[in-house]
């Protein structure tokens, strides 16, 4: 028991640590239109937000993650806006992480989606592995996927790695992780297509990305994280990218989305 307690207590201010910076990470880029800071400041909120949620069996008020996952989409909405983008987000399958990289590409293991006008299902591996923001194919950019932090987390309660799960395995384990073990979302479904899959979910706790009047419009093209951290986990499953072909909000924080292999 002690030993639990310790860990929530360390967690805590480790996550308020990581809240805080990122948020006023977010604010300064925004100011001063810097893209480096932003997305430094995105990484920061989202796994603070991550380790709020999961430290110790304890939950923060549903309200600050909402607000900190809010704060990020506006940040990539003025990136969206500044590189004049008119795009789609593939999200591209990270590599497994038990299989051998040098340094120069470690950077291959990270969930990422690829924000372009165009993509053949081939994505630039040389941009990736160095970490680059803008690639220089069909004008497109990348930025970490707004679900990364979820299924981090996941993969690490669970001790395992989505890359090695069927996709028929994933359909099961998924509901259940949103659900139960990070209560992200009240309910949720995922259904395999010979070409995709669907995803609903009902009583999200991202109440902000789901009101029409404060929605930001990056959410359309990337999900909200646990819309994000589904195509993550399919794109890192199945070996391909992966798209939003529909996304349709509903009330009560809710959607249906399918998603699309390329």
């Amino acid at each position: 028991m002690s030993q639990m307690h310790k860990k929530s207590n360390t967690a805590l201010p480790l996550a308020g640590l990581f809240l805080a910076t990122g948020v006023l990470l977010l604010v300064y880029a925004m100011f001063m239109e810097l893209q480096v800071p932003a997305f430094i400041g995105l990484g920061l909120t989202f796994w603070g937000a991550v380790l709020a949620l999961a430290r110790g069996g304890k939950y923060v008020e549903s309200s600050l993650l909402d607000s900190s996952a809010h704060a990020s989409y506006v940040t990539i909405d003025r990136m969206i806006n500044d590189l004049k983008a008119n795009s789609r987000g593939y999200y591209i399958p990270a590599y497994p992480k038990d299989v051998f990289l040098p340094d120069y590409l470690k950077n291959l293991r990270d969930p990422v989606v690829y924000v372009s006008e165009s993509f053949d299902g081939k994505p630039p591996i040389d941009e990736l592995a160095a970490g680059k923001f803008i690639s220089s194919q069909n004008r497109g950019f990348f930025i970490s996927s707004p679900g990364s932090g979820i299924i981090s987390e996941i993969e690490k309660q669970l001790s395992m790695d989505m890359s090695k799960v069927s996709l028929s395995e994933l359909c099961e384990l998924l509901p259940k992780c949103l659900t139960e073990n990070l209560n992200v979302a009240r309910n949720a479904e995922v259904k395999l297509l010979p070409d995709g899959a669907t995803f609903k979910a009902v009583g999200i706790l991202y109440e902000s990305l789901y009101n029409f009047e404060t929605r930001p419009k990056s959410v359309n093209m990337l999900g909200c994280p646990v819309v994000s951290a589904v195509a993550c986990a399919l794109a890192k499953s199945s070996g391909k990218a992966v798209i939003i072909k529909e996304q349709l909000p509903l009330s009560g924080n809710s959607v249906s989305v399918t998603f699309g292999f390329v």
